[in-house]
């Protein structure tokens, strides 16, 4: 059950080669003018609209087989098709491990895995840094020119991939082709290691997606691109009295949801929260939870405990000695109106609103 607390004041405060070779929040409101909002768990890039989901469903196996490898791909270490499952398709593909082998015209089964979930103990020797990987497939070097001269190339790429995700790089560096440098190479490293710590590609940016191969050959990665979940189903939802105190319809509003009331000090009681809860009729909505309700010493504490099921995405509360709040001297039942009356004592009447989204 989720718990969120608003403290309401009288005065509210606010092939044979190895891959290198030849190898609310829904935990916490902020309370303004006694309107909660909930706080998102992590910034994101501001002109992010929309959640994105970096595991999405992906399938457990697919079949796959490298076509090209080094110079002989399209600017990246290995071409390569999935021939199954909703990924089948073309990609480029990256190489993960020095150590095992993948030839440019092989096939094999792979296990798929998002970079950014727990990956099988011991696959790779620094799974930590696929955050930095990430970072760096969403920077488009290839044919940016480098500080130190000349354009950055796959190789350059793929050997700061190695360099940060293996234990060891490549020696002869056979198929990063003749314009690579471990200069250039570096100065990726050095890139995303200043600035591509904790990295989350958003909407439109691409995604590291790794296949190990189920016969030890070596593992790789392709990358798709984020896009934005489906919208999440969310409802309006009002806490009821527990003898279905005041409707708003029969006071003459149009917006169904309920007034709770009147409460006198010392008030100590709990009430269930309604969602999709048309003409107040409770039959037809869905119970998503309570409300807490303490007046003591000028003071109302309200606290929304929502079902574990559903996410809050906003709420508003009314606390104030009328049954309604009221704008421009009229009554309102507008949730956007609601607001703390000042110096609160004697009876009172509460609104406790939220919008409820179904989880995943």
């Amino acid at each position: 059950m989720k718990k969120l607390l608003l403290a309401i004041l009288a005065v509210c405060i606010v092939g044979l080669y190895s891959c290198e070779t030849e190898p609310l929040d829904s935990e916490a409101l902020g309370v303004i003018e006694g309107k909660g909002k909930v706080k998102p768990k992590k910034e994101k890039d501001e002109e992010q609209d929309c959640e994105v989901d970096l595991t999405p469903d992906l399938p457990a196996l697919v079949n796959a087989c490298t076509t090209a490898k080094g110079v002989d791909a399209n600017d990246i270490y290995f071409d390569l098709t999935i021939n199954d499952t909703a990924l089948a398709g073309d990609y480029g593909a990256w190489c993960i491990d020095v150590d095992l082998s993948l030839s440019g015209n092989e096939c094999f089964d792979a296990d798929v895995y998002s970079s950014y979930e727990d990956l099988p103990v011991g696959a790779f020797e620094n799974p930590d840094n696929f955050d930095l990987v990430n970072w760096i497939i969403n920077q488009n070097y290839i044919g940016e020119t480098s500080p130190s001269g000349g354009m950055y190339t796959f190789g350059d790429v793929q050997w700061a991939i190695w360099e940060l995700v293996d234990n060891q790089n490549c020696q002869a560096c056979a198929f990063l082709g003749d314009e690579w440098s471990e200069e250039k190479g570096q100065e990726i490293v050095d890139a995303a290691i200043a600035n591509g710590e904790g990295f989350e590609p958003g909407e439109g940016q691409l995604l590291a997606i790794i296949l190990i191969p189920t016969n030890n050959r070596q593992p790789v990665f392709i990358s798709i691109p984020v896009e934005c979940g489906p919208e999440p189903e969310c409802e309006t939802a009002f806490a009821r009295g527990n003898d279905g105190n005041t409707c708003f319809l029969d006071e003459g509003f149009s917006r169904w949801g309920w007034t709770i009331g009147p409460l006198s000090p010392d008030a100590d009681e709990s009430y269930d929260i309604y969602a999709g809860a048309g003409q107040c009729d409770i039959s037809k909505g869905e119970l998503v939870g309570t409300v807490d309700i303490v007046y003591a010493d000028g003071e109302v504490t309200v606290t929304y405990n929502i079902d574990e099921s559903y996410s809050v995405a906003e709420t508003h509360t009314y606390a104030g000695n009328d049954m309604f709040p009221t704008k421009k001297g009229a009554p309102t039942v507008a949730p956007g109106q609601y607001s703390i009356q000042e110096n609160l004592e004697g009876d009172i009447y509460v609104i406790a609103h939220a919008v409820v989204c179904v989880e995943d």
